[in-house]
């Protein structure tokens, strides 16, 4: 079979389950709203599911060996959604985006199926502070990234582990962990009276 109709193919199963891992969020975190269960219906309406249909057709040209067209696939998106999903990442058919806005992928990144990712996720080369190692994270299977989640370095996230909103990880952590950002620390404001930037300011 020609290359190019094989990648194509893998497409076309790709999105699939795409869809079907959307659908699954979907029913699990908004079942008050019927799901449509129709994938060109879905590609239309949902933003998450067109940047994976961009990111699978981004993979395609890259498997079908079509110089170029991989990196200005990875633009479209860069200008389209404001995310940097990187055409030699590797994830997994079977992922779900949730707005997606700031999204950012290394090229040595790798995604599990069933995995979500939510706006401002980064997933980032850095170096590993014991090892001296440069890479990019391998997130495991059915793994939850909150909104400004940041995974910087070659560490492994295990499977069905939970990264909350905010949380900067850099070291590897075992299947079924919840990762937790600090506590905000919360301070007295200086008083309305001496601020100047306060609408509450006494005029001078």
């Amino acid at each position: 079979m020609p290359s190019a109709m094989r990648a194509f193919q893998l497409l076309k199963t790709a999105i699939t389950a795409d869809h079907i891992q959307t659908s699954r969020y979907g029913d699990k975190y908004h079942s008050d709203r019927s799901q449509s269960r129709n994938l060109p219906s879905d590609i239309v309406q949902k933003i998450g599911l067109q940047m994976l249909a961009a990111v699978r057709l981004m993979q395609a040209m890259e498997a079908a060996k079509w110089p170029i067209m991989p990196q200005v696939m990875s633009r479209l998106i860069r200008y389209c959604y404001g995310a940097e999903i990187h055409w030699r990442a590797k994830i997994e058919p079977g992922v779900a985006i949730v707005h997606g806005c700031g999204l950012v992928i290394s090229h040595a990144a790798s995604v599990g199926s069933g995995t979500i990712l939510f706006q401002n996720v980064t997933l980032g080369e850095s170096m590993d502070a014991d090892t001296r190692q440069i890479g990019a994270p391998t997130i495991g299977r059915d793994v939850h990234i909150g909104p400004g989640a940041t995974i910087l370095g070659p560490v492994t996230v295990g499977d069905r582990s939970k990264i909350m909103a905010g949380a900067v990880l850099t070291r590897s952590v075992p299947p079924d962990s919840l990762v937790r950002p600090s506590d905000a620390i919360i301070a007295t404001r200086r008083s309305a009276a001496k601020d100047p930037l306060s609408s509450d300011a006494a005029p001078e």
